[in-house]
């Protein structure tokens, strides 16, 4: 039978989380089998085979990264819709998270030359999918990977504004109760 290294096992191997490990996963040509692991607790997770972790674990070591470095990253950026062939298709958009629009559109821009920032917000990280479906759950088709066929862009642009309207500063953090473990 087969081994299997769950999906959570090599985010933690590779000091990644989860979610960045799947799209690294998937940008590097693996797909991912949905399977019972040890650490599922008996539910069906994601998995990779022991040969495919390998080539991962041997491609992020390739690339640079040791096991024994965690890459940091800020829980605070920008939530954006970036419309990614203006001159093809006004309705095709790519939505999501980063650090710095400039950048990420910058990086967009290697694969979609004519690619336009149609709005940002300030957000949270883990904020994305949340946004992502309240911006495209009305009028929109996924076509793949976040880059959706919308209708409406304006409209979405209009839902984006009263979602993150509701949202307090992404940078604002909690009040501690006096009861609270984290009070020094």
């Amino acid at each position: 039978m087969e081994e299997f290294v769950s999906l959570k096992q090599l985010a933690m191997e590779l000091g990644l989380d989860r979610s960045n490990t799947r799209k690294y996963v998937l940008k590097s040509g693996v797909r991912p089998h949905k399977r019972r692991t040890p650490d599922s607790g008996g539910q069906l997770t994601l998995a990779l085979t022991v040969e495919e972790a390998t080539r991962i674990r041997a491609k992020r070591q390739e690339e640079g990264f040791l096991s024994s470095i965690k890459l940091v990253s800020k829980e605070t950026g920008f939530f954006y819709v970036i419309r990614l062939v203006p001159e093809l298709d006004l309705r095709r958009i790519k939505l999501g998270f980063a650090e710095d629009v400039a950048t990420r559109l910058a990086q967009h821009k290697t694969a979609a030359p004519t690619a336009v920032l149609v709005k940002s917000w300030p957000c949270k990280r883990s904020w994305e999918g949340t946004a992502i479906d309240c911006l495209a759950g009305s009028g929109c088709r996924l076509i793949l990977n976040e880059v959706f066929e919308c209708e409406d862009v304006e409209a979405l642009v209009a839902r984006g504004d009263q979602f993150f309207e509701l949202l307090p500063s992404p940078k604002q953090r909690s009040q501690l109760s006096e009861y609270s473990p984290h009070n020094t």
